[in-house]
């Protein structure tokens, strides 16, 4: 068990600080609707306490609850990074990224670092994810312009 906590904290990390190199801004999106965004020139910092996201910047600090984290993204448009439109959906196993081209691709891994597949959309600009068939677990998705951590329950 702790080392499947290392390796998430190290994919994290690795992905965070990647993503800072050419981002401007922190978004952190909840379950229930609610976004939250940080200028990174705030130096906002992402700690873990117990079963909560710890977000410290220099102006705020915010706690969310893991389990209420949508997902979050470390980026914007001018930077080559781009938080999609229409954020992914997931529903019955499946995650659903809508509205893309043809040119868009994920690959999933699992949260030990193996790859699982890799995808492309349909030709309805609609790229569908079927986790049904994999164990439960956390699965990264990583896409030209962003990761996603999915918790496939």
């Amino acid at each position: 068990m702790i080392l499947i906590m290392k390796r998430i904290l190290l994919l994290f990390l690795v992905f965070t600080i990647t993503a800072y190199l050419y981002a401007e801004s922190i978004t952190i999106k909840q379950k229930s609707g609610n976004e939250t965004i940080l200028e990174l020139s705030t130096n906002p910092v992402i700690t873990f306490s117990g079963e909560n996201m710890v977000v410290t910047s220099d102006v705020i600090t915010i706690m969310f609850p893991i389990d209420d984290i949508d997902s979050y993204v470390v980026g914007n448009a001018a930077s080559g990074i781009q938080v999609l439109a229409d954020p992914p959906q997931y529903r019955d196993g499946h995650v659903i990224f809508r509205g893309v081209s043809n040119e868009f691709s994920a690959l999933v891994f699992s949260i030990d670092g193996k790859k699982i597949g890799h995808y492309t959309p349909s030709s309805d600009a609609v790229l569908d994810i079927d986790l049904g068939n994999l164990p439960k677990g956390a699965y990264i998705i990583s896409t030209p312009n962003n990761k996603v951590k999915v918790i496939h329950k």
